[in-house]
């Protein structure tokens, strides 16, 4: 990840995301958070938001039940939002300005998508093989 322009990188298994975010801000925690996994380690990552700071949870990864942060929260003012693709492609104007914001990033190489695999569209089985081991980096290509 570091390799890859990211300025930090906590590995949660090995490190306490909690203490880890707090070291990086000087203990005033992350502004926002992105969740795309959920599950019982959400509640770090609010713990490890900033007075009003706010969590993005987006996915449902977790095979466990994510858990919503409570009264413990409130003093702090910290948001919880739902985020979900639908909202940008399910709606013609914002996807139309996703879609220039995307092509003006690749125009100036502000945006470097990382490819790890390109495959050709007759090797869709071995496409949908190779995510499921999860050990992909990147985005994977389909040519058609």
């Amino acid at each position: 990840m570091i390799a890859a322009g990211a300025k930090y990188v906590i590995v949660t298994e090995e490190e306490d995301v909690v203490a880890e975010v707090m070291k990086i801000t000087d203990a005033q925690g992350a502004s926002v958070v992105f969740d795309p996994i959920g599950g019982p380690d959400f509640l770090k990552l609010m713990e490890a938001l900033a007075i009003e700071g706010t969590a993005y949870l987006c996915g449902t990864l977790s095979e466990q039940v994510t858990p919503l942060p409570g009264i413990e929260f409130v003093a702090d003012s910290k948001t919880v939002k739902g985020h979900n693709i639908w909202k940008t492609s399910g709606d013609p104007v914002r996807q139309k300005t996703a879609v220039e914001y995307i092509k003006q990033g690749l125009a100036r190489e502000q945006l470097n998508p990382v490819i790890d695999r390109v495959f050709t569209f007759g090797e869709i089985v071995e496409v949908h093989r190779y995510l499921e081991t999860n050990g992909h980096f990147g985005k994977i290509v389909v040519t058609v």
